[in-house]
C-alpha cells in the first residue's frame, strides 16, 4: 500500500516539476535549472506512470507492455534534453543562438539515437497511454481527452520555445494527472479497509 501511495503522489510531483521548468528558461533555451528540472521530474513521473502500468497490464498485458517499453525511451529523450539544456547553461554554450544545437549535426547518427528518436517519444508514449485509458475505460472522458490534447500540444511549446504554450500545455497535463492521481490514492483507501 505504501507504494501505491508513492506511485499516486508521484503522479502529480512529475508533471508540477515538469511545469516548473519554463519558469528558468533563458532567452528560449532550458539553461542550469530549467533543465536540471526537466530531467528531475522525469524520475517521479515515471515511478507514478508505472503504478498505471500495473493496472493497464490486468485488463491488456501486451499494448500495456509495448506502452511501458516507449514511455521509458521517452523518459531517457527528456532526460538527454534536459541535460542539454543543463550542460549549455553550465558551460555557457548557445544560450544567445541555435549553436548548441547546430554542433548537434556534426554527430547526425549519435544525435538521433540520444534526442531526435527518444525525445518525441515521450509525448507519444502519453497520447498512447490517454488512447490506452479509453480504450480500457480506465480514467474519465474528460481526463483521457486532456491527457491526449496535452501530448499533442506538448512539442508546440518546447519545439518553438514559447513559453505562454508552455504554461498552457503544462497545466492540461497537470490537471488530468492530478486525477489520475486522486483516483490512485483512493483506490489504496478502498484496499486498505477491505483487508
Amino acid at each position: 500500500m505504501v507504494v501505491q501511495r508513492l506511485q499516486a503522489a508521484a503522479l502529480v510531483a512529475g508533471p508540477v516539476i515538469f511545469a516548473t521548468s519554463p519558469f528558468f528558461w533563458t532567452n528560449g533555451h532550458y539553461g542550469v535549472n530549467g533543465g536540471m528540472l526537466i530531467a528531475l521530474s522525469m524520475v517521479p513521473w515515471v515511478y507514478g506512470l508505472i503504478g498505471e502500468y500495473e493496472r493497464l497490464r490486468e485488463r491488456t498485458p501486451t499494448a500495456a507492455g509495448l506502452w511501458l517499453l516507449l514511455l521509458l525511451i521517452g523518459m531517457f529523450g527528456t532526460i538527454g534534453f534536459g541535460m542539454q539544456g543543463f550542460f549549455e547553461g553550465v558551460f555557457g554554450v548557445g544560450l544567445d543562438d541555435r549553436t548548441a544545437l547546430g554542433r548537434l549535426g556534426e554527430y547526425p547518427p549519435q544525435s538521433v539515437v540520444m534526442l531526435w528518436l527518444p525525445g518525441p517519444t515521450f509525448p507519444l508514449s502519453l497520447l498512447v497511454f490517454g488512447l490506452l485509458l479509453a480504450w480500457t475505460r480506465m480514467a474519465p472522458r474528460w481526463v483521457v481527452v486532456l491527457i491526449c490534447l496535452a501530448a499533442i500540444a506538448f512539442p508546440v511549446g518546447r519545439v518553438l520555445r514559447l513559453e505562454w504554450i508552455a504554461y498552457v500545455v503544462d497545466l492540461l497535463v497537470i490537471v488530468p494527472f492530478s486525477q489520475l492521481a486522486w483516483r490512485a490514492w483512493h483506490r489504496t483507501e478502498s484496499v486498505a479497509t477491505t483487508v
